[in-house]
This record gives structure tokens, sequence and C-alpha cells, in this order.
């Protein structure tokens, strides 16, 4: 767990522009605990009061009251104000219980945004090796799973850590005040809570990290079926995918279900123990011979620690969980991508369209052979050129070394005399346009899906791309012409229609 620590250290640093806030939480939750640690003593004032003596009323005293109750009491304000102490207090202690809730939940989902922003910024700028060893099922769990853990940290833990701890000793101090041989006599048996808290924080802790293994796997599982649908019912595979989905959901289920039982096993185990507690602290009252006012608010006291005491009890589980969460977000975003920017790093403003290779060799991560070797090629501008050549020659690997998703394993690839690699990856692959065996669209109109080959072209420039990719007519014979949504991936378009798009956007 002391390991685990380091995670949280980062993650606060998320916390510092709205520290004041969280600082505001903070102090929230510790009045909360210090005012819901002194209805004791006012409890026991107002029983002082109000209860007048515990023995049976005599004949005397029976008829009197009926007198009292005949001609009417002369109620004293002193009294109506001491009874108005107990809600006065419960109304101020959960007005800073709001508060405490809503800032560090304010905070928590702030710096969780920030946590998500920066997250897929450092995805997508990921080189493609990064993305040739990763899911996307799994990174879309980090992004939206894993980050939901990091906010149990932040509102849940940062809450409880400080606010519970104050609760117990502040409302520990008041009972020793009051009275320290009952203090003594009930809280005896506490320290065996840690028991079951250490056994089950060590279960709960495996279960967590085969949950969150389990759960990327069931978004990988939604992911693959939905992006493959096509596939998927061209072979009739429907069944099939049921039954992988069905799978990941009952391992989700049984890994949950572990947690769970880990979690709501401390709380009753704990329970028990206060219980036992209880008895002892009602043996010392009788054998001290208590009177009913200091009974009733001696064991508000004790009932009162019971709730901070349970919610810490089950704070190691949910400390390990948002330790791990943190823990597999944090260790993306400090992958460094592999093709990078050099600090020097110049952008093409004007590009003719030379382009050599000189010796390029290059093989892939997970490659045992060369995708390319000794390469030399020369690309003259204003004349086209096609690489033939059977499955797996290295056509597409030419392509993407000069996108620069790839750098070479050795040699260098040059465009207009300039090494691709002493250029910005964005100025570069602004000078090209592509249009890819497999059409990929956006689930947005016709005319935002042109538009993405250059985001300030103008109505009239996307119009004469798609008369020149000749896409005009059919777009115009769309319900919403060029603003029609063309569905995920441009399904409702047919595979011409798609290709047309993706020529007219390159």
């Amino acid at each position: 767990v002391r390991i685990g620590w380091r995670p949280y250290r980062r993650l606060y640093s998320y916390v510092k522009p709205y520290r004041w806030r969280f600082i505001l939480g903070i102090a929230c939750g510790g009045a909360f605990g210090m005012i819901g640690s002194l209805m004791p003593l006012v409890l026991a004032r107002v029983t002082s009061v109000i209860f007048k003596g515990g023995a049976p009323a005599t004949a005397q005293q029976f008829a009197a009251n009926a007198a009292t109750l005949n001609t009417g009491p002369k109620m004293d304000s002193s009294i109506i104000w001491l009874c108005l102490a107990i809600p006065a207090a419960m109304t101020v202690r959960s007005l800073f219980s709001y508060g405490n809730a809503y800032y560090m939940n304010w905070v928590s989902n702030r710096a969780i945004t920030d946590v998500r922003d920066e997250l897929f910024t450092k995805m997508l700028h990921h080189s493609m090796d990064f993305f040739n060893r990763m899911h996307s099922g799994f990174l879309m769990s980090r992004i939206t799973n894993d980050t939901r853990g990091m906010q149990a940290a932040l509102s849940t833990v940062s809450s409880d850590l400080f606010k519970q701890p104050v609760t117990i000793i502040s409302g520990v101090a008041v009972l020793l005040y009051m009275d320290w041989k009952f203090t003594l006599v009930t809280m005896v048996l506490f320290p065996s809570c840690l028991i079951p808290i250490a056994y089950y924080g060590k279960r709960a802790r495996k279960a967590m990290q085969h949950n969150y293994d389990v759960l990327g796997q069931m978004v990988v599982t939604m992911q693959e079926t939905f992006a493959g649908i096509r596939v998927v019912k061209s072979f009739a595979r429907e069944k099939h995918q049921e039954d992988l989905f069905r799978r990941s959901n009952r391992l989700q289920f049984q890994s949950m279900m572990r947690i769970i039982r880990s979690m709501e096993a401390i709380g009753p185990l704990v329970e028990i123990i206060a219980a036992f507690g209880i008895g002892l602290a009602l043996l010392y009252i009788y054998f001290a011979n208590l009177s009913a006012a200091r009974f009733i608010a001696l064991n508000c006291g004790i009932v009162l620690l019971y709730e901070p005491i349970k919610t810490l009890s089950k704070m190691h589980v949910i400390v390990q969980q948002s330790i791990q969460a943190t823990t597999e977000v944090f260790a993306i975003m400090d992958l460094r991508p592999t093709v990078q920017d050099a600090p020097n790093a110049q952008e093409l403003r004007l590009c003719d369209g030379l382009i050599e290779f000189d010796d390029v060799t290059f093989r892939y991560a997970s490659g045992v052979t060369d995708a390319v070797t000794e390469l030399n090629l020369r690309v003259e501008p204003g004349k086209t050129y096609a690489l033939v050549g059977a499955s797996g020659a290295g056509k597409s690997t030419i392509l993407s070394l000069i996108l620069r998703l790839y750098d070479p394993t050795a040699g260098a690839v040059r465009i207009d005399g300039q090494d691709l690699r002493s250029l910005t990856q964005q100025s570069l692959r602004e000078q090209i346009g592509l249009v890819t065996q497999e059409t990929f669209l956006f689930h947005d109109t016709i005319l935002s899906n042109i538009q993405f080959g250059r985001f300030d072209a103008t109505k009239e420039e996307v119009y004469l791309a798609a008369r020149t990719a000749f896409a005009h007519d059919f777009i115009m014979a769309q319900p919403q012409g060029y603003e029609t949504i063309i569905g995920d991936k441009g399904c409702l378009l047919s595979g011409g229609q798609q290709q047309r798009l993706a020529i007219a956007r390159a």
C-alpha cells in the first residue's frame, strides 16, 4: 500500500488549481465531525433538565402533576430554547455535511475532467506502434472506467480520511470528558476491528486487479463487435459474439461480487464487535448506577462513533481500487511516443513533392524480419506512380514511412531534400492527401466529413472538391444534401459513395 500512495500524490497535483475549494470541502468535513461529536454534550444538558429524576412518582407527586395539568403548566422559555438546541445543532451539522459533499465532488469531477483531457490527448499523440500494441477497447476503458476509480480517491477517500478520523477523535475526547471509565470499557473491543479489515482488504486488492482486466475485455468485445458489425453479420456470427460478451459479462459479475463480499463483510463484523461494546457499556451503567440522562447521552456518543468507524473499515478496499485505477492511467501517461518531433524541427510550409528513400530499412516492433530492406526510391513531382507487389511486400509500409507514422530503422526518407525527422509531423501531414482502401468516415454531416481534410475550407471549396470527386450529384440527392448525417463510418452510403467522399476529403 505504501508504494501505491505515489500515484495518489501525483493525482493530487491536479487539485492545485482548485485547492481553495478543496480546502473548503475538507474544512466543512472537519466541522461536520466536530459538531457531531458535541451532540452527547448537548443531549446530556437537555435530558438532565427534561428528565426530572428517574424514580417512580409518589401519590402526592402524581396528584401535584395532575393539578398542574388541569390548571395548565407555565412553560419556561429557557426550556423551549434548550429543546431547540438539538435540531439547531443537527441543522448546522447537515449544512456542513452538504458543503463537504458538494465541494469535494466539484473538485474531484473537475480534476478528473482535466485528467481525461490529458489522457486522451496523450493517447492521440502516440505513435502507431502504440495503437498496434494497445487495444482500443482497453484504451476506452482507461478513459471511462479507470478515471471513475480515480475520482473516488479525490472525493470519497480524501473526504473520509479527514472527516471520519476527526469525528472519531473528537467524539472519543468528548466521551472521555463525560466519563472516562465508561469510554475505556466501551472502546476495549475496537482494536479487534482491524483484523477483518486487514484480512478482507487483502482479498479485495486481488479482486480489484482481476475486475479491471475483465471489465476491459468486456469493452473490447463490444468495441470490436460494433466496429466490425458488417463482418459479423456477413458471416452470421451474431451468436459467437453474444457468447463472447456473455462470458466476459459473467466474469465481470463474479469479480464484482468478490469485491462486494470483501467490502460488505467488514461492516457486519464491525457492528457485531460494536454490539459487544454496547453490552459492556450497559453492564458498567448498571454497576455505576448512572442516571437516565447520562445513560442516553453516553450511548448517543457511542452510536455516533460506529458510523465513522464502519466507514473507515471499508476505506482500505476503496483505497486499493483507486490506487489500481490511478496506476493504470498514469502508466499510459508516462509512455513516450517513439515518433517525436525533434527539438529544432521546422515546419514544411511549401512542398514540391520530391520524395526520396535512401537505403531505408524498417522492421515493425513485433516483426522478426524486415518489412523493407535497403530501399532506394525516388518519386518525382508531377508524376503518377503505382507500387505493385505481393501481399506483405511492403507497399503499405512505404506509405506509412512517407507519412512518418514510423521512423526508419536505418536510412532516411526525404521530402524536397529534407529528412522527415527534421520536420514537424503536423506540417508534413498537412501536405499529404490520403485515400485508404478501407474508407473511414465519421458519424457526422457530409459537409463536416469533407471539411475534415481542411477545416478552414469554405462551402464553395467543399462543393468544388465534391464535384472533382464526382460526388456532388449523389450528395444533392440526399435528404438534406450536404447536411445529411451519414451514420457510423458512413454506413448510410454505398461503398462507392464512401470512397468518393474520401477522395473529396483528400
